[in-house]
């Protein structure tokens, strides 16, 4: 913003000066060309005469006052043109220091200006660039490698549950078959107990009543050797 104030300034000042030195060359100018010809028509119109190895002019005294006063008159007008020239340019020059304070104002309210529009940009990339998670401020790049870490934790996590899982139903399968296969083993156990039992039973039965029959043959032995005495 500096680098285009001061060119302004100069610029501006410069254009004062041109103008100002442009009026003042232009009255002066005039001044001395009147003067000029005043001077050759007063010389031409003079008589001359030599003495020696010197030219002299016999002037007219009416026309040199005349010449004079022109002079004089030149010179009212000269200083009076400088005088006006030095207020028109001081007027000019505090037109100009009030035109350069009203473009520093402006330039200020552009500086505030551009100070506010620069917190609104940093606010605006703050929120492009970041966001607010439980109350906790971070930047969006960290929240997602953050997540991207989190999911890889989910991902190993329930990958080693599946495994533990396909472990542990495996374990629970062998587990489930072992006494699959010793229900049925007991079974059989059982089953065969209990035909031995019955067999037992049928022997223990058979046993009991060849003995009874063996009791009824020898009660019938004695009684008939009883009879035979």
């Amino acid at each position: 913003m500096k680098t285009l104030f001061y060119p302004l300034v100069l610029l501006f000042s410069f254009s004062i000066i041109t103008a100002t030195a442009q009026q003042t060359a232009t009255k002066e100018s005039a001044a001395p060309a009147a003067l000029t010809r005043q001077y050759n028509s007063l010389k031409e119109g003079s008589n001359s005469y030599r003495e020696g190895n010197r030219e002299y002019k016999v002037v007219n005294v009416s026309t040199l006052e005349a010449f004079w006063k022109s002079v004089q008159q030149s010179i009212k007008a000269t200083e009076k043109g400088l005088i006006d020239d030095k207020k028109s340019a001081e007027q000019e020059a505090a037109q100009a220091h009030q035109t350069i304070e009203e473009q520093k104002k402006q330039i200020q309210a552009l500086k505030l200006d551009n100070i506010e529009k620069e917190k609104q940009v940093q606010q605006s990339q703050h929120a492009v660039n970041n966001l607010s998670v439980l109350g906790i401020d971070m930047q969006k790049q960290f929240y997602v490698i953050l997540t991207a870490v989190i999911i890889i934790a989910l991902v190993v996590m329930l990958f080693v549950a599946m495994q533990r899982y396909k472990s542990s139903n495996r374990v629970a399968v062998e587990k489930q078959e072992g006494y699959n296969t010793m229900e049925e083993e007991l079974n059989e156990y059982k089953k065969k107990a209990r035909e031995r039992e019955l067999k037992i039973k049928r022997e223990l039965q058979t046993e009991m009543n060849l003995r009874e029959e063996m009791a009824l043959e020898l009660d019938r032995l004695r009684k008939h050797q009883v009879v035979r005495h």
